[in-house]
């Protein structure tokens, strides 16, 4: 059920320069090392072998990439496994320092932008920004999957709150740390604002039909990226977590997408109700962010109290970085560029397309195509 979100291969224990055995770390010196450095990223939790498995980074690769992904990173570096029990002693020492300076989130409902705004906030020596760190992931899947581990008798959320302890790292002491995680952990938003503590965060969204014309323009990759979404997301909702198969397979790529974004959005607005009458949670249309980017990254800046200097955000938007796609390397995005793009696959769906619409609105009679989310964030 959870294809490619939970990888079960299981990690190489070797790197030049650490004493590690074929079974893990043995030398605690080496263990230290990879807990404190941020020249190792606590990359994924590997279920079959109950390690946590680092991948060797610099600052400037953690910087770069879309997401963070051992094939975007080096597909060929390899990756250093530590059990379970040797970390644990980390959950005891530092767990409140998650509080005193807590990571703001970015979460989102998928196809939002809301990695081009992470790259936004990430300003040198102000904050710096993890996309989508899989260890988070791996804690979400541990929730689906009601686990509890073998070998330590440790839950789910205190592998969210190891995750965490070991992402916060990458921060300098002087920097905010920004976590924008993947849409698929929206299932364990309240454990992670309860570990961290009151905090800001920020939920980033979209309306049906751009998020189906965003998905239909990444063609098939797209569409197999929406199912395994599905896949996982599905699992949150009692009703859908007992589809059958067979009966998820014969569903219509268009109405996967258009289930997945209701969902989402279903998902988002519950964690707005419980968190922004406390001022710790406000929303943000995806479309307000690309129309008016200087006026939406001020807002965001002040709200998560990044302490961006306004002259430098100023810059970045008057820049041509602005114009760069946030996802594809040397790509440029250009919002003209998307509304043609679209145009053409508005033309090629035809009818079918405002036929999912209304198959959805039927069959969903709540449900608002262009929904405004509580907490809207001032801009």
């Amino acid at each position: 059920m959870f294809g490619d979100f939970i990888d079960k291969s299981v990690g190489v224990n070797q790197y030049s320069g650490l004493n590690l055995s074929p079974e893990g770390a043995t030398d605690m010196a080496a263990v230290k090392d990879l807990i404190s450095s941020p020249a190792y990223l606590a990359y994924k939790f590997n279920f079959n072998t109950e390690n946590v498995e680092f991948l060797p980074v610099d600052r400037t690769e953690l910087r770069k990439v879309s997401a963070l992904k051992h094939g975007y990173i080096d597909p060929g570096r390899q990756l250093i496994a530590v059990h379970l029990s040797e970390l644990l002693p980390l959950l005891d020492s530092a767990s409140q320092s998650l509080v005193d300076n807590p990571p703001r989130f970015i979460f989102h409902t998928a196809f939002c932008a809301s990695t081009f705004l992470s790259r936004c906030l990430d300003v040198d020596g102000v904050s710096t920004s993890l996309r989508e760190p899989q260890i988070l992931l791996d804690a979400a899947n541990a929730k689906r999957l009601h686990w509890q581990s073998k070998t330590t008798g440790i839950f789910y959320r205190d592998l969210l709150q190891l995750g965490l302890l070991l992402l916060q790292k990458h921060a300098a002491p002087s920097e905010k740390l920004v976590i924008k995680p993947i849409n698929s952990i929206n299932n364990i938003i309240p454990e992670l604002l309860q570990i961290t503590g009151p905090t800001k965060s920020l939920m980033l969204y979209t309306d049906a039909r751009n998020f189906i014309l965003s998905t239909l323009k990444k063609a098939e990759g797209g569409k197999q990226t929406v199912r395994s979404m599905f896949d996982l997301i599905r699992c949150d909702f009692q009703h859908l977590s007992d589809l059958q198969l067979t009966h998820a397979i014969h569903m219509t790529d268009l109405r996967v997408i258009m289930t997945l974004w209701r969902l989402q959005i279903e998902q988002a607005e519950m964690a707005l109700q419980q968190f922004s009458p406390k001022n710790e949670m406000a929303s943000l249309y995806g479309e307000k962010l690309i129309q008016t980017p200087l006026e939406s990254l001020h807002a965001v800046n002040q709200y998560l109290d990044l302490e961006i200097p306004a002259a430098q955000i100023d810059s970045l938007v008057k820049s041509d970085g602005l114009s760069a796609d946030a996802k594809n390397e040397g790509e440029q995005f250009s919002v003209q560029k998307r509304k043609e793009a679209y145009q053409v696959l508005e033309r090629f769906y035809g009818e079918d397309l405002d036929n999912g619409l209304r198959w959805l609105l039927r069959n969903n009679p709540g449900t608002k195509l262009q929904p405004e989310l509580s907490g809207p964030l001032p801009v």
